[in-house]
């Protein structure tokens, strides 16, 4: 008898403490998946990131390979390279002449590592925007560099 009275007097406590279990089981589970799903969408902007980096990067790299010193007063237009999902945007700059030592050019300063009195440099400037296609990424690259040319007299 005293152990139907005690039996009678629990009234389901394991069940309530079962589902307090269960509640807080939960509550956890839902925290793990937001926690992850957070981590995702940040590894996926990381990528878009880099992938808008490498595009600017292709383009700095045709600019680069496309630039010569047979035409060095105007920039020619620069078809972008062929990419997946992401697009660069190149635009090369005619900066100036550096003139070698003696034409006029008071600082004495000639091109790096060339003969002041037989060459002139053409110094250009390229910007490329890499933009990737499915989200709001984009990388700006800017370079500029030197081109010898012959000096005119």
């Amino acid at each position: 008898m005293t152990e139907l009275k005690r039996i009678r007097q629990q009234r389901g406590a394991a069940l309530v403490v079962g589902l307090m279990m269960l509640v807080a089981l939960t509550l956890i589970g839902v925290t793990t998946m937001g926690m992850n799903t957070m981590e995702l969408r940040m590894a996926s902007n990381a990528q878009n990131k880099s992938n808008a980096f490498q595009a600017a990067e292709a383009g700095l790299e045709v600019g680069l390979s496309l630039t010569d010193a047979e035409n060095i007063n105007a920039a020619q237009p620069i078809a972008p390279p062929m990419l997946v999902n992401a697009t660069a945007t190149i635009n090369s700059t005619f900066v100036g002449l550096i003139p070698g030592r003696g034409n006029g050019f008071t600082s004495g300063v000639a091109c790096p590592g060339s003969s002041p009195e037989r060459t002139r440099c053409a110094h250009f400037q390229i910007t490329s925007v890499g933009q990737h296609l499915q989200s709001n990424a984009s990388s700006t690259q800017v370079q500029g560099f030197y081109v010898l040319a012959p000096q005119t007299q």
